[in-house]
């Protein structure tokens, strides 16, 4: 046989490779072509189910964008159901009171809802209540599913359903994708036929093509597949050249063996790279990884269960790396529960949970609940099912939680717990272009700490002031661990948030006691209201002089929000969402948000990628765009061991 003047001659399997090795040199030979480098266009959001995202996603209003009932019952103010008792019944009188539907906007000057089976209706137009409650009990608030510049995904994100519904609720209409990987499919061979035609004795019906096609588009690829190619070399050649220009990944079917009519080998060999002829498998062994014209040209087995062995094995891995991520598979595994998790005694509640594997074990922590929360889909690694009865999953116990990411997912996750910075969502988009996935739940400073002390997260992060050495962290940790590693990360302005243009002329704490001025907090256990705590102590301002101090938000940026919205007057947060929401800002002082590391997890190479990207210049470069931060110190490591 003769192509372009060459005498082919019969080979046997020359580069014949273990799996894993094979697999390996392909992937990084194909890295090294610039294969995987991201090619991209941007699609309408409503179109967009299962493309994946080329960059990170922000928030352009927020979900909900205004207040609303969340129960059906009557609007009050919280203030005027305080002293109210099933002993002792409240009245209040037409105009303290409003009635509103689920889903209605909450009434101006109103901030509480009760349930309507909860009320006694009278006779005149009165009603009584039968309990005090707090601000904001039964009420939807503004940005409580997603506040405007959240970043809703990072790049390189599978785009679900649910992710279509939240970036419409949250004003996105058109995101940039990856472009989908297109793919031709060659079945080869003089035996072939169509499945439909009448089958004689030696020919075989050619049913791989659809195996293949229908793997591919289940990956998320653009499949073509092309009419068989009869054992002929030249036929192999020139559908190969008409190919390769308008594909990105080109697969023979059949032909990739030793044998005398097995030219798809030879082919590749002559106008490209031969990486593997031959896998240290059964079945799959006769298969061919090539690359020609920096593209993937794989010839894969004529047998069907060989050609579905090298699908899952060879072919899937390499279109997931151009989709830069890993397909999940449903699964069960027993997980430690990091929270206690109270439910309904009546029913079955399904939980959502983010799952990591911390040393040894699997460990899970909810994320947010209630049948209106969108976010808590997408970020959710699977399920944990509260039984009917069960009133309390305690701390520490082992569940069952459904999967609804991969297990190698899971295990290579990186869990955060702790106190909310906007930097860390940013760092977190950076990493995954590293492949560490960071998943992160803000639960304030000291619950961060409690999370490393009982090994329920790999790092967290911290900014506890401590009043008598008027230092951070530092102090702290003895008290409550004694042995700790931390990581510098930045110094940032802390101060109070207040609407554009300062109205009402808010200039230091004290005038949070004003009655014209409404305050939004932080939650217990955060570093910022700890702060706080101690600036009001020091001033003799006792809590309830303030008007709101009892509303707390989990993160810097509703705080912000609800000062946007004029929902508040003022809220402690970092200057940098001061800077994003377009508010003023009154500096109040400089404060230190470290990493606290869990021991164990010094000696893992996914630290060692952390500490790379957060030390490098892309990350320097992101953060010398935010205002109020100061990483002068960024990277130094403290290690405190028990004393002896």
């Amino acid at each position: 046989m003769l192509i372009g003047g060459a005498v082919l001659e019969r080979k046997i399997y020359l580069k014949k490779m273990e799996l894993g090795q094979a697999l390996r040199m392909y992937l990084n030979r194909l890295k090294e072509t610039g294969f995987f480098e991201p090619k991209t266009e941007k699609v309408k959001v409503s179109e967009a189910i299962d493309r994946v995202l080329a960059r990170a996603v922000f928030a352009l209003r927020s979900v909900p964008h205004y207040s609303s009932a969340a129960v059906d019952g009557i609007a009050v103010r919280s203030s005027e159901t305080v002293q109210a008792s099933k002993h002792a019944p409240k009245r209040l009188d037409k105009g303290h009171f409003v009635i509103v539907n689920t889903g209605q906007p909450m009434p101006k000057d109103f901030d509480a809802v009760i349930m309507i089976e909860d009320v006694h209706f009278l006779e005149d137009g009165s009603v009584e209540i039968f309990e005090p409650v707090p601000a904001f009990h039964n009420v939807r608030t503004i940005g409580e599913d997603a506040v405007e510049y959240d970043m809703l995904f990072c790049r390189y994100h599978r785009l679900a359903p649910q992710d279509l519904a939240l970036l419409l609720a949250a004003g996105v209409f058109e995101v940039e994708v990856l472009k989908n990987l297109e793919c031709a499919v060659v079945p080869t061979g003089d035996e072939i036929v169509d499945p439909s035609s009448e089958l004689k004795e030696g020919f075989i019906p050619e049913t791989n093509s659809v195996l293949v096609r229908t793997f591919l588009e289940k990956l998320g690829a653009t499949v073509r597949v092309l009419d068989p190619v009869g054992d002929d070399p030249a036929k192999l050649v020139s559908t190969l050249q008409r190919l390769l220009p308008a594909h990105d990944l080109v697969l023979f079917i059949g032909g990739s063996s030793a044998g005398q009519k097995d030219f798809v080998y030879r082919t590749l060999e002559k106008f490209g790279e031969i990486v593997a002829h031959g896998l240290s498998i059964r079945p799959g062994k006769p298969t061919v990884l090539a690359i020609v014209e920096k593209k993937p040209v794989i010839g894969l087995p004529g047998f069907p269960a060989s050609c579905f062995t090298v699908l899952e094995r060879v072919v899937k891995p390499v279109v997931e790396a151009w989709y830069h991520q890993s397909e999940p598979d449903e699964d069960l595994l027993q997980a430690e529960c990091a929270t206690r998790v109270y439910s309904s005694v009546g029913d079955d509640e399904f939980v959502r949970v983010v799952l990591a594997k911390v040393k040894d074990r699997y460990v899970c922590v909810p994320l947010k609940r209630g049948a209106a929360t969108m976010s808590s889909l997408t970020k959710m690694d699977g399920v944990l099912v509260a039984p009917r009865g069960q009133e309390v999953i305690d701390e520490g116990e082992r569940i069952r939680v459904q999967l609804t990411s991969s297990r190698q997912r899971i295990d290579e996750t990186v869990l955060f717990v702790g106190s909310n910075d906007p930097l860390i969502d940013r760092l977190s988009d950076l990493l995954i272009e590293r492949g560490v996935r960071l998943s992160v739940v803000n639960v304030g400073s000291l619950g961060g700490v409690k999370a490393i002390a009982k090994s329920h997260a790999h790092f967290a992060g911290v900014h506890l002031f401590d009043s008598e050495s008027e230092t951070y962290n530092v102090p702290f940790l003895r008290r409550m661990l004694g042995r700790f590693v931390v990581v510098k990360f930045a110094r940032r302005l802390q101060g109070l948030v207040v609407q554009k243009g300062n109205p009402k002329s808010i200039r230091t704490l004290q005038d949070l006691v004003r009655k014209d001025v409404r305050f939004v907090n932080r939650q217990k256990a955060s570093g910022t209201r700890i702060l706080l705590d101690y600036y009001l102590s020091k001033l003799g301002i006792e809590p309830h002089q303030i008007n709101g101090y009892e509303n707390e938000e989990l993160t810097h940026i509703s705080v912000a929000l609800r000062v946007k919205r004029n929902l508040a007057d003022a809220g402690l947060a970092v200057a940098y969402v001061a800077q994003l929401m377009d508010l003023d800002f009154v500096p109040l002082c400089w404060e230190e948000y470290d990493l606290l590391i869990l021991p164990e997890f010094l000696n893992d190479e996914r630290f060692q990628t952390i500490f790379d990207v957060m030390t490098s210049s892309d990350f320097r470069n992101v953060v010398f765009q935010c205002s109020g931060y100061d990483i002068s110190d960024l990277g130094k490591i403290i290690r405190e061991d028990e004393p002896k």
